[in-house]
């Protein structure tokens, strides 16, 4: 394929390039996966992108897939898919050492071999390291944008609930203590985060939290989603969640708090209210992988039910986030459920909502009956934007909305808007959600 062809297969895509101090321009919001086709890995769960592969990420709703050869990245261009690049085609955690001149040169021909191919988007080197490594993968990040200054790295975070040695920060008082904190896991969390946006230097921030357990879900995911989001804002930068889409714990070893396999409702739910906290992109844990259970499509390409509820699920968060593009979320409300980082959603006067549930009837995290999460979201131009999740996954809702000023609602599907004026009735499916603009332009 000659290189025309290829920018021509991937037009409309491809991120606009970044000089050194700009932002980085991400272009189309993203939806991809980790793992599946084109990850790294030479182990026997690897698997290489192929046409077949290409062809039905493509057609699932993905618009970003995977490379570890210059012969993937021919491939993904074909298809009309943006590619991540491992530095190194092994291992997702890819601690190159500038210091050794081989394994410096070796990145050095791996980056200029591929910088100019029209289907690179970014180059994934790194996934979830402790606080301790930040300078040193923030040196291997500048180099590869000494020698390419056009895309970014990426670099994934880990979840509120690493322990203190993976994040490197604090600990138990009997165990040397890691850059203070003590044993208080959330504020080393918000310091891991920190120190990686002041260290490291982003162009983006991704992360994932698998909230979906056997017995219930984990009670700070929402709490995970506001730390990255206002760090993200305070940089300047977009960012991703990682999404479960499966278990990774065979059956007959999964205790009550292992991840359970989440079906199309749940995913939803993931999707959405991602969505509704601004997030330009999502990745789902995991595409196609052996060892694990319940994934999107099996290691021989098969797919059923699942990837049918993603593809729409897909094209539904790449709408929400193109609408929502440029916002920075204000505030995030639950009502009928107690969440850190969340507040109930009579705290506010934007909006109101029925049936609500009394404060003194909050329920905990791991029941999410009758509950939806409400985002106030605004626009560069002062537009306020709200969104609307039913976080019960397990059934349709309708609620009651009242706004302080008409609204309109947004069609993912076709994406228009249409009136609803400032009180009316909103059809929530499971894990569903609406997105809604007030109607005019407020300055504060």
């Amino acid at each position: 394929m000659t290189k025309a062809k290829l920018m021509a297969a991937i037009s409309g895509v491809v991120a606009l390039a970044f000089s050194a101090g700009a932002a980085w321009d991400p272009g189309e919001p993203v939806t991809t996966y980790w793992f599946g086709p084109g990850c790294p890995g030479t182990n026997k769960y690897a698997l290489a992108m192929t046409d077949a592969w290409a062809k039905q990420l493509k057609e699932g709703g993905f618009n970003t897939a995977w490379a570890s050869t210059p012969e993937e990245l021919d491939i993904a261009a074909k298809y009309g898919l943006r590619a991540i690049y491992s530095v190194d085609p092994r291992t997702e955690w890819a601690r190159i050492k500038l210091d050794d001149p081989e394994q410096k040169a070796k990145l050095a021909e791996r980056i200029n071999r591929v910088k100019n191919h029209p289907a690179l988007y970014i180059y994934e080197h790194f996934d979830e390291a402790p606080a301790d490594w930040f300078a040193e993968l923030a040196r291997v990040k500048e180099y590869i944008h000494e020698l390419d200054p056009e895309h970014p790295c990426w670099f994934n975070l880990l979840p509120t609930y690493a322990n203190h040695k993976q994040l490197g920060v604090g600990g138990k008082a009997d165990e040397p203590q890691r850059m203070g904190f003590g044993n208080d896991r959330i504020a080393a969390y918000w310091e891991h985060v920190r120190l990686f946006c002041d260290v490291y230097q982003p162009e983006f921030i991704t992360y994932d939290h698998y909230q979906l357990k056997k017995d219930g879900d984990s009670r700070n995911y929402f709490l995970n989603l506001g730390i990255i989001q206002q760090n993200a804002a305070a940089k300047g930068v977009p960012f991703w969640n990682g999404l479960q889409a499966c278990t990774w714990v065979p059956g007959s070893l999964a205790s009550p708090r292992s991840p359970r396999i989440p079906n199309v409702d749940e995913m939803r739910y993931l999707a959405h209210t991602t969505a509704a906290y601004g997030a330009s992109g999502l990745y789902w844990y995991v595409y196609s992988r052996g060892n694990h259970t319940g994934t999107i499509a099996a290691p021989d390409g098969t797919v059923g039910e699942k990837y049918e509820g993603v593809k729409k699920i897909n094209r539904e968060f790449l709408a929400f986030a193109k609408a929502l593009r440029g916002c920075i979320l204000k505030a995030a409300y639950l009502d009928g459920i107690h969440a850190p980082g969340t507040t109930p959603c009579f705290w506010q006067s934007l909006f109101k909502i029925s049936p609500e549930s009394p404060y003194s009837e909050v329920k905990e995290l791991e029941r999410h009956a009758d509950t939806t999460l409400a985002t106030h979201l605004v626009s560069s131009e002062g537009r306020a934007y709200l969104m609307f999740v039913n976080c019960d996954y397990k059934k349709d809702r309708t609620i009651k909305v009242k706004v302080s000023r008409t609204a309109e609602r947004f069609d993912p599907l076709a994406g228009t808007w249409s009136p609803v004026g400032a009180e009316f009735d909103l059809a929530l499916i499971r894990g569903g959600g609406v997105l809604l603009r007030l109607a005019d332009v407020v300055r504060n």
